[in-house]
């Protein structure tokens, strides 16, 4: 092609064909400039294919990162409505005066356990510090990634507190007026990761000790540490709510993202 265009240049030269020379030119420049530009935007699909590679798998990570954030978040919504639900069967039994032992230990149980939100930080943490959160085209989504930090924040503040109050004042509050090793009874630990096939036999249980549960539901400073946990339960259940409804606005978009990118 070059050569060809050469030869037309020098053939309108040795013609001495000025305006006809000065159209070969601009010609000429049009084709450089078009082929520039066409050059350009092979380029450029290619680096946003490139992108939109990297965006979909970005999304797949985030994907299986909040799934598992939205599984475990669950959990711990349960575990604290079940905690709400025992402090406050507790609180009727000792208005109502219902004293039974066994009923008394499975519901203190409740009182000696907490629950802790474990996030799975992954994709959404590189996107972030590593300034990448473009790579996600849909604002929506990018919002939601930007606050997501704060949302785990809460919850993770008020799961703290909790849990202190619960290791450093009830713990050592029921060591000292209850027998705690009634409460192997009720610890299904051993059982939910299979480790009684590991201990060989080592997972009997101690006889249920002796205690008056009148004495116990009668105490007020009990009963304080009771309405203590029970709030600390409803409190951790709304954010860990707040924490559910995140995930599942994210997965939302998240799985339109996908669906939308492998459209054809």
């Amino acid at each position: 092609m070059v050569p060809f265009l050469r030869k037309i240049r020098k053939s309108l030269l040795a013609k001495s064909s000025l305006g006809r020379y000065a159209l070969y030119a601009i010609g000429e420049i049009l084709l450089v400039v078009v082929g520039i530009l066409l050059a350009l935007q092979i380029n450029n699909w290619n680096e946003d294919r490139q992108r939109r590679e990297i965006e979909m798998k970005t999304l797949r990570d985030l994907k299986v990162e909040f799934t598992e954030n939205l599984n475990d978040a669950l959990r711990v919504y349960e575990g604290n409505m079940g905690v709400y639900r025992a402090t406050a069967r507790l609180q009727q039994n000792a208005i109502a005066g219902r004293y039974a032992m066994q009923e008394t230990d499975s519901l203190i149980f409740y009182m000696f356990d907490w629950f802790d939100y474990t996030p799975k930080p992954g994709a959404s943490n590189n996107l972030i510090n590593a300034g990448n959160l473009n790579l996600i085209r849909n604002e929506e989504l990018r919002y939601l990634l930007t606050l997501w930090s704060g949302v785990e924040a809460e919850l993770d503040d008020d799961e703290q507190l909790s849990i202190s109050y619960s290791q450093n004042t009830i713990v050592p509050f029921l060591a000292a007026h209850y027998p705690i090793s009634n409460l192997e009874n009720y610890d299904f630990t051993l059982t939910h990761y299979d480790l009684k096939r590991t201990l060989h036999g080592m997972e009997a249980l101690p006889e249920r000790q002796a205690y008056d549960p009148e004495t116990l539901l009668g105490d007020p400073v009990f009963m304080s540490h009771v309405s203590t946990k029970k709030m600390h339960a409803v409190h951790n259940a709304m954010e860990c709510q707040r924490v559910v409804e995140s995930c599942e606005e994210i997965l939302e978009l998240i799985e339109n993202e996908l669906l939308e990118q492998t459209k054809p």
